[in-house]
Formats: C-alpha cells, structure tokens, sequence
C-alpha cells in the first residue's frame, strides 16, 4: 500500500525537525559545558566533531541495510538511538564524565546519521509528480531550519541546566516515533516500471560530483556560522546575544529552504547558484572584519537565508540527476554534507584552541577565520561552475518551473 503524500510530507518535516534540533541544542550551551566538565576548547570541540563523523559514517551504511530492514523500521530505530544517546547525555551531566557525555554524543549521532538519507530514500520511491518531490524535498529543510530554530530558542533559556532540556528532546522524539508507527505503511523501495527505464537512462557523474562538492561547501559555511558562534559573540563582546542570532538565522534559514519554490519560477538555477556563493564570499569578509555588532547579525543572517536556498536546490538537482542506485547515492550524498560540517567543526576547533593557546583574542582568531572561509569558498565555487558547465539544468536560460 501507498503511503499518502501527506503522511510522507509530515514524517519529512518532523524527522529533519528532530535531526537538526539535536545539531543545535548544544551550541549555546558550549561554553557552560565546558566549565561544568572543566576541560579546552579543543576536547569540548569533540561533542560537534564525534556527531559529524558518526553522521559520515553510518550514512553511508544505511544504503547497505535499507533494502533489508526497511525505511519504516529504519526511522523507529535511529529514533531509539537518538533518545538513549540523549539519556546517557544527561547520566554524564549528572555524574560529571566528559567522555560518557562524548559516547552519547556518538549514539545520538548514529541515529541522525540515518535520518536524511532515509527521508530522501521516501522522497525519491514515494513521491511520483516533480510537484509533489520539490513540496517534500523542501519540506526536509524547513523542518530542519525550524528544528534549528527551536532548538536555539529553548536551550538559550536552560543554558545553565542542561540535563532539564534534554528531556524536552527525548518527549519530542517520542511523539514522532508514535506517529510514524500509526500513520507510515512500509516503504516500497523497488518500482519496476522505474528500473526498466533505468536500464536506458545516461547518468551524468558530472553532475553528481559537482552537486555532492556543492552540498559539501554549503554544510562547511552553515557550520561556520553556528558550531563556535558562542566564542564569536564573545569576541565581539555580545555573549548574551548568542541564542537570539541562533533564532535569527534559524527563522531565515527557514525562510530560505521554502523560497526555491518560488525563486526557481521566475529565475535560473545557474543564476540562483551564482548569487548565493557570491552572497557566501561577501558574508565571510564581513564577519571577518567584525566592524559591529548589527553588521555581523546582517551578514550571519544573509548567509543563513542563502544557506536555506543552497540547501534545497541541491536536494532537489540530485534527485534529478540520479536514476541508478539511488539509496547509495543519496547516503553517500548525505555523508559528504556532514563531512562539510565535521571538517568545519574538526579544523576550527583546533585553530581556535592553538591560537588562544599562543596568546591572540578570539577576534583575531575569526578575523583570520572568515577571511580563509572567504578565500576557500571562493576557490571551489570557481571549480563548481566548471564542472556544471553544459549541464542541461545549469543552462542559463532555463527557468526551473518547467524542468526541476
């Protein structure tokens, strides 16, 4: 049996909601954990960098058990992963063991791991009309920019509480659980109509890579701009505004993952592309010079609501662009976008730790960040842009209303 398109469109959002609520809810918290266990920057950088490498990993593993397992049971079970991660959170919060914090980091990791392959896996088998895909694929990144979003807002009110937040997780990953088990019919993943076309059908690597690369580099930026926020805001002497930027990128995030539906109607994607790396650039070196307070929340919010778009026409191209072995691809997909985010998270941390070791001021530090982030962003924009170069989609005067 079929599941509804509403039913696929409520799991989308409500699944990415808690993925990326679980990403967030400690960013804020950051430097209250680190006193409460009294340890660097650098060990604290491991909560955001042991989630992003086990995302890396076990996504790229959910291709190889999907078929066996199931979508259905596959959402249930990273649900129950996610919630003893969170349980063993709270026991090491509790008992004051940094390292038992960092395991449940892992096993809450695990099952965000298996969250967005899954959901473009349902997206791609469920979902028939390219309408009704766009809908679910942007579905995906609101849901997780407001999972974000709320996330940001609540921890900024128990950011010296800790182990009471972490139940409100647990109830939310509870309730969906008990909605995917009511309203989800299994997920039939082999359409055979769909296969005997494949048979004829020309991929283009080219593209894939490209898209993979371009996933990849806009993680790295989303990461930049929240994973050591905290210590940015301290350095421009605004630690108390680091929930209210969170929220402030989050609402815009979300704002930017549902506007593609619009934009790609009256504007190509090869144009919509070039703006927002354009707009990344720009947004790097003004956080860099950290001239004010309004400026860096103008261009963290500008970067954020780019983000969102660049979120979501990549999701929408690498459905398009692939035809054979899809749940493969689409978790090797997923893994490359965390590793952007583990890379980011990884390098930061030990330069932030290296530097404030050897004397400099955290505003020294992302001076020097930005402007590297800018210099990057820069380099593998330009190598994008060849490599989507003949691209059907990528033509510039092709609107995507009639081909996406």
């Amino acid at each position: 049996m079929k599941n509804s398109r509403n039913s696929i469109y409520i799991v989308d959002f409500l699944m990415s909601f808690i993925t990326v609520f679980g990403v967030v809810m400690f960013l804020s918290m950051f430097p209250h954990i680190q006193e409460v266990f009294g340890v660097s920057v650098s060990q604290i950088s491991w909560i955001p960098n042991v989630a992003f490498l086990t995302m890396i990993i076990f996504a790229i593993l959910v291709s190889k058990i999907i078929n066996r397992v199931g979508i259905k049971k596959l959402l249930l079970i990273s649900l129950i992963l996610w919630i003893i991660g969170i349980v063993l959170e709270i026991v090491a919060l509790s008992n004051l063991h940094f390292y038992v914090f960092v395991i449940g980091r892992f096993v809450e990791g695990i099952g965000e791991a298996f969250m967005f392959p899954l959901l473009l896996s349902m997206n791609k088998f469920e979902l028939k009309t390219l309408e009704s895909e766009k809908i679910g694929l942007s579905l995906i990144e609101f849901g997780a920019a407001l999972g974000g979003l709320i996330s940001g807002i609540i921890s900024g009110n128990f950011i010296n509480n800790p182990r009471q937040f972490l139940i409100i997780p647990i109830c939310f990953a509870i309730i969906v659980g008990v909605f995917i088990i009511i309203k989800l019919k299994p997920v039939v993943l082999i359409d055979t109509d769909t296969e005997i076309q494949n048979k004829e059908v020309k991929e283009s690597n080219k593209a894939y890579i490209s898209l993979v690369l371009m996933i990849f580099i806009i993680q790295t930026i989303f990461s930049s701009i929240q994973v050591y926020l905290a210590y940015y805001m301290e350095a421009i002497s605004s630690p108390n505004l680091t929930g209210f930027v969170i929220s402030i990128e989050q609402i815009l995030l979300a704002i930017g993952t549902i506007a593609p539906i619009v934009i790609l109607k009256k504007i190509s994607l090869r144009t919509t592309r070039n703006i927002i790396f354009l707009i990344f650039v720009f947004g790097a070196f003004i956080l860099s010079l950290q001239i004010s307070i309004y400026l860096s929340i103008l261009g963290f919010g500008i970067m954020a609501f780019c983000i969102g778009v660049g979120f979501t026409i990549s999701n929408i191209c690498v459905t398009k662009v692939i035809s054979i072995k899809v749940s493969q691809k689409l978790s090797i997909y997923t893994a490359i976008r965390n590793a952007g985010g583990f890379v980011l998270s990884f390098v930061w941390g030990n330069m932030i730790a290296n530097y404030h070791e050897s004397g400099q001021s955290y505003g020294e530090i992302f001076r020097h960040l930005y402007t590297f982030e800018g210099i990057i962003v820069t380099g593998i924009f330009i190598i994008i842009i060849f490599m989507q170069k003949g691209e059907v989609m990528f033509k510039p005067e092709i609107v995507q209303n009639e081909n996406i």
